[in-house]
């Protein structure tokens, strides 16, 4: 087996420490099998960056672009690193041989604006901390927003929302997340972020409340593909009521769609289908229900709303 080139190595090293300073993606290629007349041989390295440009080598050729490929595909599709074979033959090269690559995309922390510093804001940000996400929160309250309720955020914002989104607008790449004190409020924040096109946008509340505010966008002529990108009710539906429930459903919806890579399979929030039982037989009637919980969360001052 050749040595691998220490200057080559040191290209890619110096290539991936300025990917994560500068937070940005890219793929990290390794030739980890080479067998017969393969170009690429074991211990090669090459990154891949989004615009398809490359530093490093894994071979030349027919192989290595369909290489540039496939990283692209798993910078996209979410499903993290994989190693992928090649019978070289199969690619049209007359030289044969198989090469095995391991490819590891290299993303930046996912980038989240809560704005609200209550009992939900606070349950969310720390389990998507455990995510590894970079975490903003806004919240004029500074007995509410303040390092000793969220303590392990990347920085806490007192200021007014209204104020905060004309200064600091949320980015493409951004996830918003709305879980203020009221509706009104709420509502404020959603019109604020909405036309930003922020890359998840998930607002707290009811199915009655969200078909209000969706209203409320239509008569201010808000685009039909900005309101279809809201999530609201926000979270998967999986029966959540405590700020803490909501956090999990909220943080399973986001690794969601960055795992399946499409935001139209978190739209659908479909139940799973389940094989059909036979029906039990029926019981005896009891008291009827005045209430459901299906329509019931937490808004952020923790009293439920419908």
């Amino acid at each position: 087996m050749e040595p691998v080139s220490g200057e080559g190595t040191k290209t890619i090293a110096m290539e991936l420490q300025r990917l994560i300073e500068e937070e940005e993606p890219g793929v990290l290629t390794l030739v980890v099998r080479s067998v017969g007349s393969a170009p690429g041989k074991v211990g090669a390295k090459m990154i891949v960056l989004p615009d398809g440009s490359i530093r490093g080598t894994v071979g030349g050729g027919v192989v290595e672009a369909r290489v540039i490929a496939d990283s692209l595909n798993a910078l996209e599709d979410g499903r993290g690193p994989r190693t992928v074979h090649y019978k070289l033959d199969e690619l049209g090269m007359s030289c044969g041989g198989e090469m095995s690559i391991y490819v590891e995309p290299v993303q930046p922390p996912k980038k989240v604006i809560i704005y609200g510093g209550g009992h939900v804001a606070a349950a969310v940000a720390n389990v998507l901390g455990t995510l590894g996400c970079r975490i903003r929160v806004v919240d004029e309250r500074e007995e509410w927003a303040n390092r000793e309720r969220f303590p392990n955020v990347d920085e806490v914002v007192n200021r007014p929302f209204a104020e905060e989104i004309a200064a600091r607008p949320p980015g493409t790449k951004d996830h918003v997340l709305i879980v203020t004190r009221g509706h009104e409020m709420d509502q404020l924040v959603l019109e604020g972020a909405v036309d930003k096109n922020p890359f998840y946008l998930g607002m707290i509340g009811s199915r009655k409340k969200a078909a209000k505010s969706i209203e409320l966008l239509k008569a201010k002529e808000v685009s039909e593909e900005q309101i279809r990108n809201i999530r609201s009710p926000v979270g998967l539906d999986i029966g959540a009521v405590t700020p803490e429930e909501i956090a999990v459903s909220i943080a399973a919806e986001l690794v969601t769609l960055w795992r399946r890579g499409s935001p139209v399979n978190v739209q659908t929030k479909a139940p799973v289908a389940k094989p059909q039982k036979k029906a039990p037989p029926p019981k005896p009637m009891g008291k009827p229900k005045t209430q459901s919980l299906e329509d019931v969360v937490f808004d952020d001052s923790g009293e439920a709303e419908e």
